[in-house]
């Protein structure tokens, strides 16, 4: 079911989003807000579009008695909107949504919402996976927020044109055929050699889902800028060298431009989380059936994924933490997916029919598996609330390689240079 653009976009933000508030920083930290919760069993909920399936809050009342749920959907800036509304220290939701790219951010700030295990979470934890519950988690060990979602990635696939190739086009052929991105690379030169396709969007693409497999990011947790990491200049220059070689069709992800080269068969692979097969459907609707998904080369990673959170100070966090764990329990997350295409984040939630059936856009594969293999070897890294706008500099500095003919040693000096005067600037 397509994702509305306005979530495609937020999810598609997560990698080159610039967005800081450090100024509020101190207001926000002293902040002890007023949440709003009435008489009554009333309970606000604040969202962003689709960020919820609308079927799932209906449900809320009858699941949660004594609950009356008054849903507030919040389009722009949302963080924008939580920031300000905690520094005004009144009219806070019971709950509110949190973006995944968000998060470090308010993690960052003491005492702005509850800990939820303070509130009976340790009794559903186990439940969602562990990397994506640290991604809620401070430093002092508070659980902030449950998931929503998650976005394990995986490689989709013109089966159709690796066919016509002379390549392998089956799930586990292709596999086995793209393991390591060693492997990924001489098949994508294959490819290219047979069709002129490409097998990446752009080199910032590759970039960023390298970064994404590892460890490392650009900030540490003690606030020391990485970017100069082993492991940051691998995925430089493996960028550098999947433009090189002319593997990256030079799109931007999302554009025209990409969908034409989706639907005409130029770029018949893509690296993309699990909500990706919805922008895929909704912009090459008439390839359905020629599409199949492999697990991603070198490991998975993970796009997007949000959470539930409950603002300090709400009348009555146990009624608000009941709908929490209504909202996100297994059956209503699978409804969630039927409804929305959105991924669970609980985990037993994969083995549901709605999820384990085929795909007719995938010519009948069932790719739950791939995504959910994806999931539970998801490596666990720190994500810091600098790491967007250092990683911007990366990223500007790439597309002056590809499209500026800048030395790509020269950019990657420029790149480090401007990445911790990025990090310099934030922290002010």
């Amino acid at each position: 079911m397509p994702i509305p653009s306005a979530r495609r976009a937020r999810a598609r933000r997560i990698v080159v989003g610039v967005a800081t508030l450090a100024l509020l920083a101190p207001v926000l930290a002293s902040c002890s807000s007023s949440s709003g919760s009435s008489a009554g069993g009333q309970l606000d909920l604040w969202i962003w579009p689709d960020g919820l399936s609308q079927t799932v809050l209906d449900k809320v009342p009858a699941e949660v008695p004594g609950t009356t749920l008054n849903v507030s959907t919040i389009g722009g800036d949302f963080k924008q909107k939580l920031v300000t509304t905690f520094t005004g220290r009144s009219g806070l939701p019971s709950v509110t949504g949190v973006k995944g790219e968000d998060m470090p951010y308010f993690l960052s700030e003491d005492g702005l919402f509850e800990d939820l295990d303070q509130l009976g979470a340790k009794d559903v934890t186990d439940q969602y996976p562990a990397w994506k519950l640290k991604e809620a988690t401070t430093k002092d060990g508070q659980l902030i927020g449950l998931p929503i979602d998650i976005g394990p990635t995986a490689l989709y696939y013109r089966a159709d044109v690796f066919q016509k190739a002379g390549l392998p086009s089956e799930p586990a052929d292709v596999a086995a055929a793209t393991a390591t991105w060693d492997d990924y690379f001489a098949f994508g030169k294959k490819l290219k050699a047979a069709t002129g396709g490409a097998i990446f969007v752009d080199a910032s693409d590759v970039f960023t889902k390298s970064i994404g497999q590892g460890t490392t990011r650009f900030v540490d947790a003690d606030g020391n800028f990485t970017g100069d990491s082993d492991e940051i200049k691998a995925a430089w220059d493996r960028a550098v060298l999947a433009y090189q070689d002319g593997l990256t069709a030079n799109v931007t992800d999302g554009s025209p431009d990409w969908a034409s080269a989706i639907s005409n068969g130029s770029l018949p692979a893509l690296l993309g989380a699990s909500w990706y097969q919805a922008d895929l459907k909704s912009a090459t609707a008439d390839t359905s059936g020629d599409w199949r998904v492999a697990p991603m080369p070198g490991g998975p990673a993970n796009i997007g994924g949000s959470f539930l959170s409950i603002p300090s100070g709400t009348k009555d966090p146990q009624a608000a933490f009941a709908v929490i764990k209504d909202v996100l329990s297994e059956d209503n997350q699978v409804t969630a997916y039927a409804d929305k295409g959105i991924f669970p984040s609980a985990t037993a939630a994969y083995d549901s029919p709605e999820l384990q059936k085929g795909d007719d856009f995938f010519g009948g594969q069932s790719t739950v598996g791939i995504f959910a293999d994806a999931a539970a070897k998801m490596p666990t890294a720190y994500t810091s609330p600098y790491d967007n706008q250092v990683q911007a500099a990366f990223v500007t500095e790439l597309q002056n390689v590809t499209s500026l003919g800048k030395d790509p040693d020269q950019a990657w000096s420029d790149a480090v240079a401007a990445g911790e005067a990025a990090l310099k600037t934030a922290k002010q």
